[in-house]
Formats: structure tokens, sequence, C-alpha cells
């Protein structure tokens, strides 16, 4: 109870950092995985320091104007800001590799011969700007890594559209050993466990369900709940599932499960799907 509180206490003084007294957002910087088009706090980051810094700003002022002055401060085509504060350079790359790191899409290039090495400057993040399209001059950053491949963040509104793929193909495949980038599905979402580790759904002899709440999972059958290869019984199953329908309790939910139970239960968490799962319901960013 107490790590409860003192976890409550936390969220809420973050919420407080990002919501005004009205019940408005404060402006952030660097929502890469929102735009990669600069918009909302990084012109207003632009503009104040160049007012700071005596450095030109476009004139007139217009919304594309500041985009354009925007965009080139923080890629860095423009180096007035990278050479007064060097660190900027530093904090940009850092959140975007942290916020592509959680998006699901992959870093590096699947055709890379075997045995090769990274080395840390092959992460070095190379930013320029370039045009959305022939027709919409707005720039847009363009990062490259790793050989130059190119940083892009997963479309959520892609997800489940691939040809004859169900909704829920990405989450498999973050069971199989492809080296395909994950979608946003998500790994502790209880659907997504249904419907990719239950062993009626393995076998396509079922439409997938939707599991929003603890009746959802009640009313599955044993057929239909996961046991993760035999590892879990299904009243087990239906335990495990149900605390993923409460994402602020499910971790120490979780965590007792493993720890204060059937000692059988600690030996199931050698099933890979298994761990990732576990993984995914300690580790993966919500908004909760």
């Amino acid at each position: 109870p107490q790590l409860t509180s003192l976890r409550f206490q936390c969220l809420d003084y973050m919420r407080g950092m990002t919501i005004k007294d009205d019940g408005t957002w404060n402006p952030t910087i660097f929502n890469f995985d929102v735009s990669l088009t600069p918009h909302g706090g990084d012109l207003e980051l632009m503009n104040h320091l160049s007012i700071e810094l005596a450095l030109p700003r476009p004139y007139p002022v217009t919304e594309m104007s500041m985009i354009t002055h925007a965009a080139r401060l923080i890629s860095g085509q423009n180096g007035a800001i990278m050479e007064i504060l060097p660190e900027f350079e530093y904090f940009r790359d850092i959140v975007y590799h942290f916020k592509h790191a959680v998006s699901g899409a992959t870093a590096a290039p699947d055709n890379v011969e075997d045995g090769y090495v990274w080395l840390p400057t092959d992460a070095t993040l190379k930013w320029t700007v370039k045009p959305i399209s022939e027709n919409d001059k707005t720039l847009q950053y363009h990062v490259t890594a790793f050989r130059g491949h190119l940083q892009e963040f997963v479309d959520p509104s892609a997800v489940g559209k691939n040809g004859n793929k169900n909704a829920f193909s990405g989450f498999l495949s973050l069971f199989s050993k492809s080296k395909v980038a994950r979608n946003k599905l998500s790994c502790a979402d209880p659907t997504n466990i249904v419907n990719s580790c239950g062993q009626k759904f393995i076998k396509g002899k079922a439409k997938p369900v939707s599991v929003k709440n603890e009746d959802d999972i009640l009313h599955l059958t044993n057929d239909e709940l996961p046991t993760f290869g035999g590892v879990l019984t299904p009243a087990d199953s239906e335990r495990f599932l149900q605390f993923f329908t409460v994402p602020y309790l499910r971790i120490p939910l979780i965590l007792d499960f493993f720890a204060n139970g059937d000692p059988g239960r600690l030996v199931a968490l050698k099933t890979k799907s298994l761990q990732l799962i576990v993984d995914a319901a300690l580790f993966e960013p919500g908004m909760w």
C-alpha cells in the first residue's frame, strides 16, 4: 500500500507539471512520435530561444515560416542554436532515441551480415529536413542512423491494414523470430493476449474476441484461455488475465501472482511469450 501510494503521488506530480490550473495542457516539446514536423511547444521554444539569443526570426511571421524556422534550428541545418547551446543537440537525440525505442519500429536494417558488430558511433542520429511531398512543402525531419537506416515511427493507423492479415498479426510477430517492426499493439492488452495465445484462436477455429473487463474473461472457455503451452492451468490463466483489466493495479498483482502463489507459476516464466507479456505489463509506457 505504501508503494502504491508513493507511485500515485509521483504520477500526480507529473500530471500537475503537464496540466495547468484551468485544465488546459502545458506545451510540450520534441513530440516526434506525434509528428516529424515541428508543432506546438517546439515552435514556442524556438521563438523564445531566437529572442533570447538574438537570432534572426522570419518576417512576416506565418505558421509556415515558423515551422520552417523551427525545423532548421532543431535539425541543426541552421547551426545557430547548436553552436551556442551544444547540450541542446544531446537532449534532442536522447528524446528521439527513447521515443523511437518505445514506438515499436526497428532501429537497424534487417539485411546486416551475420557477426557484424555495431559501434556506438553507428547509433549517432543524422538529421536533415525535407518537404513532406511535392505538393506539400512543409518541412519535416529526416533522421537516419545505423548505416543510413531511416528512423521512422510506426503509424498506428496502419495497424491491421496489411492485406488479409487480421488485427492481431502484428502481435503474433512478437513471438516469432522475424525481424519485422513491431506495431503499436500492446503485449499487455488482454484482448491481444487472448486472441494471440488462446489455443482455439491459434488453430484458427474462432474469430477474434474483445476482452475489456472481468466479465469478458469469465465467459471464455478453457480452449479460449491461453495456457502458454500448458504451463498455466485454466484457473490460473483466468486469474492472470483479470489483472490486465486494471492497468493501474496490474504491476503489484502480477508480481504477487508469481512470487507468492504456486511455485509452478514461477517456473512458467521460462515460456518466452509469457516473459514478453509480463515484461510489457511492468515496463511498457502507458497513460496510467
